[in-house]
């Protein structure tokens, strides 16, 4: 079965899976969670946030971005700020979390992506706004 006989759709779901496969196994390489990618970006944006921001920001439960902030925190990539009033725990990001986060984007960006892909944009955000209506 070729691509010619699979729908668009069907094809257009392949090609999001495979391209996140090889997200995923590059963010792995470098020892960096695919949610920590998302902490980071907005980290990046704004610092220090407070965990539970971070949490509800990257949707993900508190306690998860937690773990994730573990590993980030052992790698240098972020600090965190303990004994706040009602235990929070800022979280900022380092020099080092920012020379990873523009390089993984950058690789990421480029990531078994055609040259033409970027034509590809409009189309697929009308895709997602009309999707989501």
């Amino acid at each position: 079965m070729g691509a010619d006989y699979w729908s668009t759709l069907h094809l257009l779901s392949i090609a999001a899976r495979a391209v996140q496969r090889q997200s995923i196994d590059y963010l792995r390489s470098l020892g960096l969670p695919q949610l920590g990618v998302h902490i980071l970006e907005h980290l990046s944006e704004r610092s220090p946030l407070l965990q539970s921001e971070l949490a509800r920001l990257v949707l993900a439960r508190t306690q998860t971005v937690g773990v994730v902030l573990t590993t980030l925190e052992n790698k240098h990539w972020i600090t965190r700020q303990h004994g706040l009033p009602q235990n929070q725990v800022a979280v900022s990001i380092t020099e080092a979390g920012r020379t990873l986060l523009a390089a993984a984007q950058e690789r990421l960006r480029t990531l078994q992506l055609p040259t033409d892909a970027e034509a590809l944009r409009p189309i697929l955000s009308a895709i997602i706004k009309r999707t989501a209506q």
